[in-house]
């Protein structure tokens, strides 16, 4: 009994893996969908159905709802965009998970992988931790302790507005020894946190705390819409120390250029090293948007826009499958296509690691080793399709690593 309990709860939890929390769907177009999960039951609003004017192959009708097998292949069609709330149900009968089908006009993307550099306005200044002052007289203190956390912002200073580190050293030396009211940023949360500055040795009045304002990096930008929007990393931009997501004030998308390759080796990953053109006059467009699943904004330089003849379907979570697929990346001056093997798919993921691929490409593998820092957004075709991007090498073995579904980052 103990063997049967065990070898069905580990067969439930394998199902349930395998069933994603999404599928989307294209307006006006038949979708074959085959994620061949066997005893595996749908059953969603018949209101909901009626609303997209679904047409579900196979599928009946069980008091006001739909219920239809995902035992086998599928066809779906659906005439209006809209979303289908439904469940999944083992034997028709055993709760698995809740499923989100998504019906969407259907998009086309013009494919990148060129190097771009990026530049972020953090909102406020960001709070890296705390440390002691050598105070006059000779003794250690640490005003901020348990006060300021890692994560923090300091968006003001007594009332008045502060965007550099400048700004709060300024304004705490102007305090002297009396009390400054911090305007701080924790999780969602504005919050005051009220602060008594030390004298330090060089005379100075100081809080303790370390500080980190804006950042900047190269990164490859993935793709362009129709209507001029981009998404590029298919990661988030962390803070170097504490590896939190940054939060975005406003920032600039500028070009880049690659200078030479730092080879990458098992226990050590490569890196692209390169230059950015900084300025207004070389500004590509805007980031808007910093988040898990990559940065996203607005193409405004006319050499980066949306151009129809370069543009390709995109490619949904059920159309990947293992096998030959490409990349496109920036390891000079030009973007080429190189060859890579996707070897495994997790439609459930929800993060930025639903492949794992494996660069197979001769070229690649001599120029760079593998999957390299600053490869991070390089776009994956499939089937003529645009799928995903990269996201992750694997430190243990750099020919390997992450990426994520393009739909994740539309």
């Amino acid at each position: 009994m103990a063997v049967l309990t065990a070898s069905g709860v580990y067969w439930y939890l394998g199902m349930k893996e395998k069933v994603p929390d999404e599928i989307m769907l294209f307006e006006d177009r038949i979708e074959d969908i085959d994620l061949k999960l066997p005893f595996a039951q749908v059953r969603v609003s018949q209101k909901d159905a009626e609303a997209v004017e679904a047409s579900i192959d196979h599928s009946k009708k069980v008091g006001k709802n739909i219920e239809f097998s995902m035992a086998g292949p599928l066809s779906v069609t659906a005439g209006n965009s809209g979303t289908l709330q439904g469940e999944v149900r083992l034997f028709g009968w055993i709760p698995c998970k809740k499923l989100r089908i998504d019906v969407r006009k259907e998009t086309r993307v013009m494919p990148v992988g060129r190097a771009v550099g990026l530049y972020i306005h953090a909102d406020g200044v960001m709070v890296l931790g705390t440390g002691r002052i050598a105070a006059a007289g000779g003794n250690e203190k640490m005003p901020a302790y348990k006060k300021l956390r890692t994560g923090d912002y300091i968006y003001e200073v007594n009332g008045t507005p502060v965007v550099t580190i400048q700004d709060i050293s300024r304004l705490i030396r102007e305090s002297g020894n009396k009390q400054v009211v911090l305007g701080v940023l924790r999780d969602s949360n504005r919050i005051k946190v009220r602060i008594t500055p030390v004298q330090a040795g060089n005379g100075n009045y100081q809080i303790g705390v370390w500080l980190r304002e804006d950042t900047e990096g190269i990164g490859t930008l993935t793709f362009v819409t129709e209507d001029d929007q981009y998404a590029a990393l298919g990661h988030g931009i962390t803070d170097i120390d504490t590896e939190l997501l940054i939060r975005l004030q406003n920032g600039g998308l500028y070009p880049a250029g690659i200078d030479h390759i730092i080879k990458g080796k098992n226990g050590s990953p490569g890196q692209l090293a390169g230059f950015v053109n900084l300025g207004m006059d070389n500004r590509l467009g805007t980031i808007r948007n910093n988040t898990s699943l990559g940065i996203t904004g607005e193409i405004t330089s006319e050499e980066y826009k949306y151009d129809k003849d370069k543009a390709c379907a995109v490619g949904r979570k059920q159309d990947v499958k293992k096998g030959k697929a490409s990349i496109l990346c920036q390891l000079d001056n030009t973007v080429k296509e190189y060859q890579v093997e996707i070897e495994k798919v997790n439609l459930s993921s929800e993060d930025n690691k639903g492949m794992e691929i494996h660069v197979t490409d001769p070229e690649l593998l001599k120029k760079a080793g593998g999957i390299v820092q600053g490869m991070s957004g390089a776009p994956i075709l499939q089937d003529g399709k645009c799928i995903g991007a990269v996201t992750h090498v694997f430190v243990r073995d750099v020919t390997r690593g992450y990426a994520t579904f393009l739909e994740n980052m539309l």
